[in-house]
């Protein structure tokens, strides 16, 4: 990431800030797969989850169907909340401590100076984070398939679109916490304190209609967990169809826009130390 070029003023053409953030996208992606907690959360996490499933609970758990919906087993409903989960673990965890690190090593003000446009960042982080979701959720998916067989239904183009749902919604909290200025040390506990908590509080990957008779407090806590609304959504899209929780998910997307908001002078490059 230290070699891309931070000399120079930006040029107005299209052509220098595209270079610039493609030259950005291939040094964010190389830094994530050098950095274990982004492997952990981003790639490991689904596999790790299935794992732990499998020898808790036992081996034919994945295949077992929910009473209340006939044909879902539960990792036709343990796939596409996983593939949530890493979205959100994409925004709020690893964004807000690239963002921190960025701004602790001066890396936010050398850009400023670098040939291109603003936003360029911003924009590459984005990119980044959409090919690692893909990447987990592709490599989950096959692996769920060969083993457990395709589901009865199916939705691949709506699971995406809600998965770009989802990654406005975590994005969006991502710059918040980056934006905060908090002391690097400071980010690199809250951003996986707030991570934690949210993805045990919607169920720690099991999908949470399995906790309403194991322990209804914590069943009681996922209905108004955001991530746990995000990831009915998600899984309500795999299946074809509109989440009852669409509400909440639009009141959290209008909550990420005022994020934005707020933070829109995160990047204010000529500031930023």
């Amino acid at each position: 990431m230290t070699e891309i070029a931070l000399t120079g003023r930006r040029p107005g053409g299209a052509r220098g800030g595209g270079t610039a953030l493609w030259t950005l996208v291939r040094a964010h992606l190389t830094l994530s797969l050098r950095t274990p907690v982004v492997l952990l959360a981003v790639l490991a996490l689904p596999f790790a989850v299935l794992l732990t499933l499998l020898l808790v609970v036992g081996f034919r758990f994945p295949t077992i169907e929910f009473g209340a919906m006939p044909g879902v087993r539960v990792i036709d409903r343990l796939l596409p909340e996983m593939a949530g989960t890493v979205t959100a673990a994409a925004g709020i965890l690893v964004l807000t401590l690239q963002l921190s690190e960025a701004r602790a090593t001066g890396m936010l003000r050398r850009l400023r100076r670098s040939p291109m446009r603003d936003g360029s960042y911003l924009a590459a982080q984005a990119v980044v984070a959409v090919v690692l979701v893909t990447a987990s959720t592709v490599l989950f998916a096959a692996v769920a398939f060969i083993v457990y067989g395709a589901p009865r239904s199916w939705h691949p183009l709506y699971l995406a679109g809600a998965l770009l749902v989802v990654a406005y919604c975590s994005i969006s909290a991502g710059l918040l916490l980056g934006g905060m200025r908090m002391p690097r040390t400071g980010a690199r506990v809250a951003a996986p304190l707030c991570f934690a908590m949210l993805f045990l509080c919607s169920g720690a990957g099991v999908p949470r209609e399995g906790w309403e008779g194991v322990a209804p407090w914590l069943y009681e806590i996922t209905t108004v967990n955001p991530l746990a609304q995000l990831n009915d959504f998600v899984f309500a899209a795999s299946q074809g169809r509109l989440s009852d929780t669409w509400p909440a998910v639009a009141g959290l997307l209008v909550t990420a826009a005022v994020a934005n908001l707020v933070t829109r002078r995160v990047f204010d490059w000529e500031g930023t130390s």
